[in-house]
């Protein structure tokens, strides 16, 4: 499946991520702690490492709200 989309397997909803999103889900899932994805995100885009932190746990807790992250 294409990584932009996530799949909610009980109701068979599926959810599009844009490009950014995808990125930081792939991290997030692979191992990377919120403040490194951070600053990747800080770097590429331009922005406080502040700012990218903020959207980044933002992200994360939309992604666990709508039960699209398994956590270990």
């Amino acid at each position: 499946m294409d990584p932009r989309f996530l799949f909610k397997e009980d109701c068979g909803d599926v959810f599009t991520l844009n490009l950014t999103g995808a990125l930081v889900h792939r991290l997030y899932r692979e191992g990377a702690v919120p403040e490194d994805i951070a600053q990747r995100l800080a770097r590429s885009h331009g922005i406080s490492p502040g700012q990218a932190l903020g959207d980044v746990l933002a992200f994360l807790a939309q992604v666990r709200i709508h039960g699209l992250l398994a956590e270990s």
